[in-house]
C-alpha cells in the first residue's frame, strides 16, 4: 500500500483567487537549515519547522522571517487562528502565532502520527495508540479521547461539527467533534490515503485507486471514479467539477454532482500535490523543478513557472491581503522559499490595439488627364525601367 502524501487543498467553493501565473518571482528566501515537515499557513505567515530545531514564521508580503522560536517537531504544524499547533513524539504544544511565545504544551500519551486537523472544538491529535485526542485550544487539556482500534491513514475536518478518520484497514470513521461519538462507518476496499470534505460531500482517495465521493451525513457512495494510481493530495473544486491529481500523472475533472469525466489531460511528471486555484488555471507541482498551470475549460497547457529545486508539496495559496496581492507559496527540498504571483514589472502580452488616437491613412490624388473626347481618365505614374546590358 502505498504511504499517504500529505498536502493542502485550494477552497473547495466560491470564486477562485486571482493570481497572475505563471506571473514571477515576488520573494525568495533561503532557510537557514532544510525543511523538517511541510509548511503551516495562515493569512500573514507562512511556519516552517527545520532540522536544527527551529520553527520560522515568513511574512506573506516580504518574504522576511516576523519571528523564530527553538521548537521541534515530529509531525506538520497547523494553523488554528491566534495558535500554531504541533506535536514533537508524544508531547503536543501550542505557539502565539504573532510571536512564536509559547502558549502550552500536553502529554498525548503515544506518539502523534499525523499532524493534527482543526475543529470548532479545538485541534485533534491522532496517536500510535491508536487513538484520537481532542485538545482544547486554549490551554491544551484534554476534551476527550476516542479508540479507533486500527492505525490512521488520513483524517480531515468539516464546518459541520464533524471530522473524519481513515483507518488501515479501510474504515472511514466519522466522528462528532464535540464528544468523540461515532456517528457512521464506511469500509473501503483499500485503506484512505487524503480526505477532502466538499459541502455535503466527502473525498476519500484509497489505496484501491478510486476517488470516492461519499455523502456526508452517511457515508454511502454518491459516485466513484477509478484512476490508475493513488489520488495524490487534496482534491479542489469549482461550482461544476472535482479537480484531482494521481500517480498515473493525469489531471482529471469530473461533475461535481454525478461524477462524470469532463475531462483528463496527462501530467509532464508524477505530482506530488493536489492542483491549486489560480483564477481560470490549475497549479500542479510534479517531480520535476517547476510549476505548471492547466486551464480549468479543458486542461489545456497555461504556462509554467520554474523552481530552484525540487517542490516539496503542491502551492499554497496565500489569499490578497490589503495591497499585497493573492501569491502561489512554494517550498523546496533544499530549503528554498518562493512566493509567486504579480511582479512589479507587468508581464508582456501581445496588444490586440495601438495605443493612441487611431488616424485615417493619407491618400494621394490620382494623376489625371483628358482623352480624346475630353473625358477624365486615370493615369497610372511613369516609372522608368533599368536600361537593359
Amino acid at each position: 500500500m502505498a504511504a499517504a502524501i500529505v498536502a493542502y487543498a485550494a477552497p473547495a467553493s466560491g470564486q477562485p483567487p486571482a493570481v497572475a501565473f505563471p506571473g514571477g518571482a515576488i520573494w525568495q528566501f533561503a532557510l537557514a537549515a532544510p525543511p523538517a515537515q511541510l509548511p503551516a499557513c495562515d493569512d500573514a505567515r507562512l511556519y516552517v519547522v527545520l532540522r536544527d530545531g527551529t520553527l520560522v514564521a515568513l511574512d506573506h508580503a516580504t518574504g522576511l522571517p516576523a519571528w523564530s522560536a527553538s521548537r521541534n517537531a515530529t509531525v506538520a504544524p497547523l494553523s488554528m487562528g491566534p495558535f500554531l499547533v504541533g506535536a514533537s513524539g508524544a508531547t503536543a504544544w501550542a505557539l502565539d502565532a504573532a510571536s512564536g511565545t509559547r502558549r502550552w504544551e500536553q502529554d498525548l500519551g503515544a506518539v502523534a502520527i499525523l499532524a493534527p486537523i482543526s475543529t470548532n472544538s479545538g485541534p485533534l491529535f491522532l496517536t500510535g495508540a491508536n487513538d484520537a485526542v481532542l485538545l482544547a485550544s486554549e490551554d491544551g487539556h484534554e476534551i476527550w479521547r476516542q479508540p479507533l482500534s486500527g492505525r490512521a491513514t488520513s483524517s480531515a475536518a468539516g464546518a459541520s461539527g464533524r471530522a473524519w478518520v481513515g483507518i488501515d484497514d479501510g474504515r472511514v470513521l466519522a466522528m462528532q467533534t464535540s464528544n468523540g461519538a461515532i456517528q457512521w462507518t464506511r469500509t473501503l476496499q483499500g485503506a484512505a490515503l487524503v480526505m477532502t470534505p466538499l459541502g455535503d460531500r466527502l473525498l476519500v482517495g484509497s489505496a484501491d485507486n478510486f476517488l470516492y465521493a461519499l455523502r456526508e451525513k452517511d457515508g454511502g457512495t454518491a459516485w466513484r471514479w477509478r484512476t490508475g494510481g493513488d489520488v495524490v493530495g487534496a482534491a479542489t473544486a469549482d461550482a461544476r467539477r472535482v479537480y484531482f491529481v494521481s500517480l498515473d500523472a493525469t489531471l482529471r475533472a469530473i461533475d461535481r454532482r454525478h461524477g462524470d469525466l469532463r475531462w483528463q489531460r496527462p501530467l509532464a511528471a508524477r505530482p506530488i500535490g493536489g492542483p491549486v486555484f489560480a483564477g481560470d488555471v490549475l497549479v500542479v507541482a510534479g517531480m520535476s523543478p517547476e510549476l505548471r498551470g492547466y486551464k480549468t475549460s479543458d486542461g489545456g497547457p497555461a504556462g509554467s513557472a520554474l523552481l530552484p529545486g525540487r517542490a516539496l508539496y503542491g502551492p499554497l495559496m496565500a489569499a490578497a491581503r490589503g495591497s499585497v496581492p493573492a501569491r502561489l507559496l512554494i517550498m523546496t527540498a533544499s530549503g528554498q522559499v518562493l512566493a509567486i504571483g504579480q511582479t512589479v514589472e507587468p508581464r508582456l502580452v501581445p496588444l490586440e490595439f495601438l495605443p493612441g488616437t487611431p488616424l485615417q491613412p493619407e491618400v494621394l490624388p490620382p494623376i489625371r488627364e483628358k482623352g480624346a473626347a475630353g473625358i477624365a481618365r486615370f493615369k497610372p505614374a511613369m516609372v522608368p525601367l533599368p536600361r537593359a546590358g
